[in-house]
């Protein structure tokens, strides 16, 4: 075998393993895109399959409702007084039969018994005695906890504590008064013939000028 054939056998090989590698390389190259699709197609059909599982647990959970029930106080001239549960969207007059209905001596002229309550609501029933010749605050008497602004009332146009006519209870929903206080209030009205100006209540025992400033702007002299 002379030098040239071994030259051309050479060449005739290289040119083979040059186009056998060129076609290994291309099956790899197809075989790398072909698992790189698998695993995406792979990939979505989990996330698919996990957004049904989480819409399927989010359906099989039970609805929650809110302000269901609204928990209301209920004083004065009922049959029992006291703190009620109600159906949200409940009126006065659903509270006051919750309480047992009204007392004998129940005066509702001055109330609104058809007025809508709201949870952290109080109602107030005056009796007909409270009610003789003077002004007396009843219906819902407290602002609810679910957004009211401050003291109002069914009972008056302002929505002012009568300081001269208001009962214990009554006074008791002014800041910074309690159940002493309260009496103090009644007992100095009956010893000085009634307050002529709503400052004179800071004659009262316990009530200061910051006390004061708290309750001025929710209280009255009638």
């Amino acid at each position: 075998m002379n030098v040239e054939h071994i030259k051309s056998l050479i060449i005739e090989n290289k040119g083979r393993s040059v186009k056998i590698a060129g076609v290994s390389l291309c099956l790899i190259i197809a075989l790398i895109i072909y698992l790189s699709n698998d695993l995406t197609e792979g990939a979505e059909i989990l996330v698919i399959e996990a957004e049904r599982a989480e819409d399927a647990e989010a359906a099989a959970l039970p609805e929650v409702k809110e302000d269901v029930f609204i928990v209301v106080d209920v004083a004065g001239a009922v049959s029992c007084p006291g703190v009620v549960t109600l159906d949200a969207g409940s009126r006065v007059n659903d509270a006051v039969e919750k309480a047992g209905g009204l007392a004998a001596d129940a005066d509702t002229r001055g109330v609104n018994l058809a007025a809508k309550l709201a949870d952290g609501d109080k109602v107030y029933i005056p009796e007909a005695e409270e009610t003789k010749g003077r002004a007396v605050q009843a219906g819902i008497v407290t602002a609810s906890a679910a957004g009211g602004s401050g003291q109002t009332s069914e009972g008056g146009a302002s929505g002012l504590i009568n300081i001269n006519t208001a009962n214990a209870e009554q006074l008791q929903a002014l800041n910074g008064v309690g159940p002493a206080t309260a009496q103090k209030i009644m007992d100095y009205r009956q010893s000085a013939g009634g307050f002529k100006k709503i400052e004179d209540i800071m004659k009262v025992s316990g009530i200061g000028v910051k006390t004061f400033e708290k309750m001025k702007d929710k209280i009255a002299v009638e």
